[in-house]
């Protein structure tokens, strides 16, 4: 790979952005976007100062969201109706693959996130650091300006996440990435919505590729109102999450419980046996828990083998296309 840089600070925010050239390495900006004709013409035209390439995967938006990124100057993926920012991705990295991208970048459409970022994730890739940068708002302590119930959810994912990679991630939730080519083909893919940023970390993860986290800023006095209610948005998002944890850590998710369930109807049985020794009645509450509690404990336990085996087997034949 052959790059120039130079080193500048930014006077406004402080941060040392290295200033990336373009060389030998493509870089690649995909947008996915949906109804962002506010924001997107000014994130196409600041992307394209670090980019070969800049692409928008426009979600079946129904306003001037493609237009004005053309005009803009960048190339326009359109879906016909709003498939989910999973599929938008999925289309990105394909399109990556197929013009032969070394590096793909993502962002989001609506203007939280500085264009003028990008070289700060594209450094550690460039420095054969890392494989996978993750824009983080939260390391080295920062994140301060983050609204509280916003960071409230974003820890409850973040944790959800880690629990499936059994890594440290600071910053589960966030659309600000980097990927290099090695990578294009290791994610599956099976997420359309929101959900998306956790699988791609728990197949980053399984693929045993290098994540580096970088800090960014994010504003929020940009954000556009939400087609979905915040709340029943973020729960929707975790019964995702929770549902891949369930797919990738069958041991954990169902033999731990399972054994634990077991545990407690013996504990149970003993409790009526003991009944029935000082009283020759059967308790049928106690009955009834420890036959509840043996049966779910022993199907969840056989659940988690089953699905462990079946996991380990396509792991074995798990390869990066």
């Amino acid at each position: 790979m052959n790059t120039s840089a130079v080193v500048e600070s930014d006077a406004h925010t402080g941060i040392t952005i290295l200033q990336v050239f373009k060389g030998n390495v493509k870089v690649m900006v995909a947008i996915p976007a949906y109804n962002e004709e506010v924001a997107i013409g000014s994130i196409v035209l600041r992307s394209r100062k670090y980019a070969d390439k800049v692409v928008v995967v426009d979600d079946g938006s129904v306003d001037k969201t493609a237009e004005i990124a053309r005009m803009a100057g960048a190339e326009v993926i359109s879906h016909k109706i709003n498939e989910g920012k999973g599929a938008a991705i999925r289309d990105a990295f394909e399109y990556a693959k197929k013009t032969d991208a070394d590096i793909l970048v993502l962002i989001d459409g609506d203007g939280q996130h500085n264009p003028d970022e990008i070289p700060l994730l594209l450094s550690p890739i460039l420095n054969g650091e890392a494989d996978v940068v993750n824009g983080s708002r939260f390391v080295n302590g920062n994140g301060r300006n983050v609204p509280r119930y916003r960071r409230l959810g974003q820890e409850v994912l973040t944790l959800a996440t880690n629990t499936g990679t059994k890594m440290h991630i600071t910053d589960t939730q966030n659309g600000f990435r980097a990927f290099s080519r090695k990578t294009f083909g290791c994610f599956g893919f099976r997420q359309n919505g929101m959900a998306i940023e956790s699988e791609m970390l728990m197949d980053a993860a399984n693929a045993e590729m290098r994540i580096k986290e970088v800090p960014i800023d994010v504003r929020y006095d940009v954000a556009k109102a939400s087609t979905y209610n915040p709340i029943t948005h973020g729960f929707v998002v975790l019964g995702s999450v929770i549902s891949l944890i369930s797919q990738r850590r069958p041991l954990m998710f169902f033999c731990v419980p399972g054994a634990l369930a077991f545990v407690m109807g013996l504990f149970f049985a003993f409790l009526a046996f003991d009944a029935f020794n000082a009283t020759r009645n059967i308790l049928i509450f106690y009955t009834m828990a420890t036959v509840t509690c043996i049966i779910v404990g022993t199907f969840s336990t056989f659940t988690g083998f089953i699905l462990n085996a079946i996991q380990n087997i396509q792991n074995n034949k798990y390869f990066c296309l």
